[in-house]
């Protein structure tokens, strides 16, 4: 008799394309993640920029919280004079 033909076989190029298109995901991956990131960078930078002061612009007069010398105070530092 003759060999069995009747064997089931994936034909070679099936497994390859597999491997191939492995390879192009992981690239794919590998140029979304930069694009990703390069937008992230610049979209930071920008944030940076628009929140830093400009040199030469004073901010606005906050209220002080802190020491305050009032006529008491005074009062008290010229009894130590």
């Amino acid at each position: 008799m003759s060999e069995n033909n009747n064997k089931v076989t994936s034909p070679p190029d099936q497994t390859e394309g597999l491997q191939h298109a492995g390879r192009r995901q992981f690239l794919r991956t590998l140029a979304t993640g930069g694009a990703v990131a390069g937008i992230a960078a610049v979209t930071a930078s920008q944030a940076m920029a628009a929140t830093t002061p400009e040199v030469g612009v004073k901010p606005a007069p906050e209220e002080k919280s802190g020491y305050r010398e009032t006529d008491h105070i005074r009062t008290f530092y010229d009894t130590l004079r």
